[in-house]
């Protein structure tokens, strides 16, 4: 677009910053309350979309690479759950039974997953916050009112208002005359019980 000079524009995100948002909200809770099982570092599994997914592969990437930095880390497990809340669950729900209380966090790259690893969590006993934790993206309503009742750890807000006014204002940028660039990305919003509420009344 670019070397034809076109005038074309593309709006979005980049699902990279979503990756590295989850592993941000991981690592800011610090070694000491993520390592349940003591031995120095935050063992985790990776509930993976689809691994052919781009967004897929920045978010398990990333999340991870985030984490890293701050705190020694290692994969359990890296399944794929193709988006699906029952295949998040059982993907979860197995390596609950193999892995035990060995595992400290469950990042899974949507909500839905995240929901179905939420039900995995808590047949298994487990209680997410106190002795798990777990992530998603998406920042689907039930979710974020997870967030804020305790009983999911984050996700991230793929800002869709943000989007649909970046790309309205560049609509009226090209009616009227103005150049505009060919892409403009918009950034995803972490979620977290500081701001959960405040996401909720934009969504619901």
């Amino acid at each position: 677009w670019e070397d034809n000079n076109w005038d074309v524009t593309y709006v979005g995100c980049d699902a990279r910053q979503s990756g590295t948002f989850q592993g941000e909200i991981i690592s800011d809770l610090g070694l000491d309350a993520l390592d349940f099982n003591g031995n120095g570092k935050v063992d985790y599994i990776m509930v993976e979309g689809d691994p052919e997914n781009v967004d897929a592969q920045y978010r398990t990437e990333k999340s991870i690479e985030r984490l890293s930095q701050d705190i020694e880390v290692e994969e359990l497990t890296k399944q794929r759950g193709d988006w699906d809340q029952t295949k998040g669950q059982e993907i979860t729900a197995n390596a609950l039974s193999q892995y035990g209380d060995k595992i400290d966090v469950v990042f899974c790259n949507n909500d839905a997953m995240a929901l179905g690893a939420l039900q995995a969590i808590e047949a298994a006993g487990r209680t997410v916050n106190k002795d798990i934790y777990l992530v998603g993206v998406d920042a689907l309503v039930e979710v974020v009112e997870n967030v804020m009742n305790d009983k999911m750890t984050g996700t991230v807000f793929n800002d869709y208002f943000g989007q649909a006014h970046k790309a309205a204002d560049v609509a009226l940028d090209f009616v009227n005359g103005k150049d505009v660039d060919n892409v403009y990305m918009v950034d995803y919003v972490k979620v977290t019980p500081e701001n959960a509420s405040e996401i909720l009344e934009l969504i619901k």
